[in-house]
């Protein structure tokens, strides 16, 4: 499934697209266009890719995979909390094994927050080979209209 979003073409240079969209009250609570912007009116994005020949004034669809949005939001959200939790045990029972009960929650604490740190950092590492990658692009699905020029 695709969620689209219809857009004009601002600027062509070279092989890349920039493209303007109008961003609707009535989609405000979905939170699913953040990939295009987070607030409304108008915004911009730029793609890579003209493989469709654009030219500037045509209007067209651009889509993004939502199966990708759910896989990165599940990245970004769930994954930390996990591992947060999993740092937070792992230093709550070592501090408890090295220093006593007292120091437990101390540990699970420093352990949890190094785990998150970890998380965000080897993310922030990941993202960037995600970038790279077609389906965790938006994508130019349609021509909707082109210009006579």
């Amino acid at each position: 499934m695709m969620m689209e979003k219809e857009a004009w073409v601002v600027n062509v240079e070279g092989e890349e697209v920039r493209l303007r969209y109008l961003r609707h009250s009535a989609c405000k609570n979905c939170g699913a266009c953040f990939v295009l912007g987070n607030s409304l009116g108008e915004q911009e994005i730029v793609l890579p890719k003209n493989e469709l020949d654009l030219k500037q004034g045509d209007r067209v669809t651009v889509g993004f995979n939502s199966t990708s949005l759910l896989r990165a939001g599940f990245l970004v959200y769930a994954v930390p909390l996990v591992l947060f939790l999993l740092g937070y045990l792992g230093g709550a029972r070592l501090g408890d094994f090295l220093w006593g009960a007292v120091w437990a929650e101390v540990s699970g604490v420093i352990g949890g927050a190094l785990a998150l740190v970890l998380t965000y950092f080897s993310l922030h590492i990941y993202d960037r080979r995600l970038r790279k990658l077609p389906h965790y692009q938006p994508q130019i699905t349609r021509v909707l209209e082109r210009t006579l020029s």
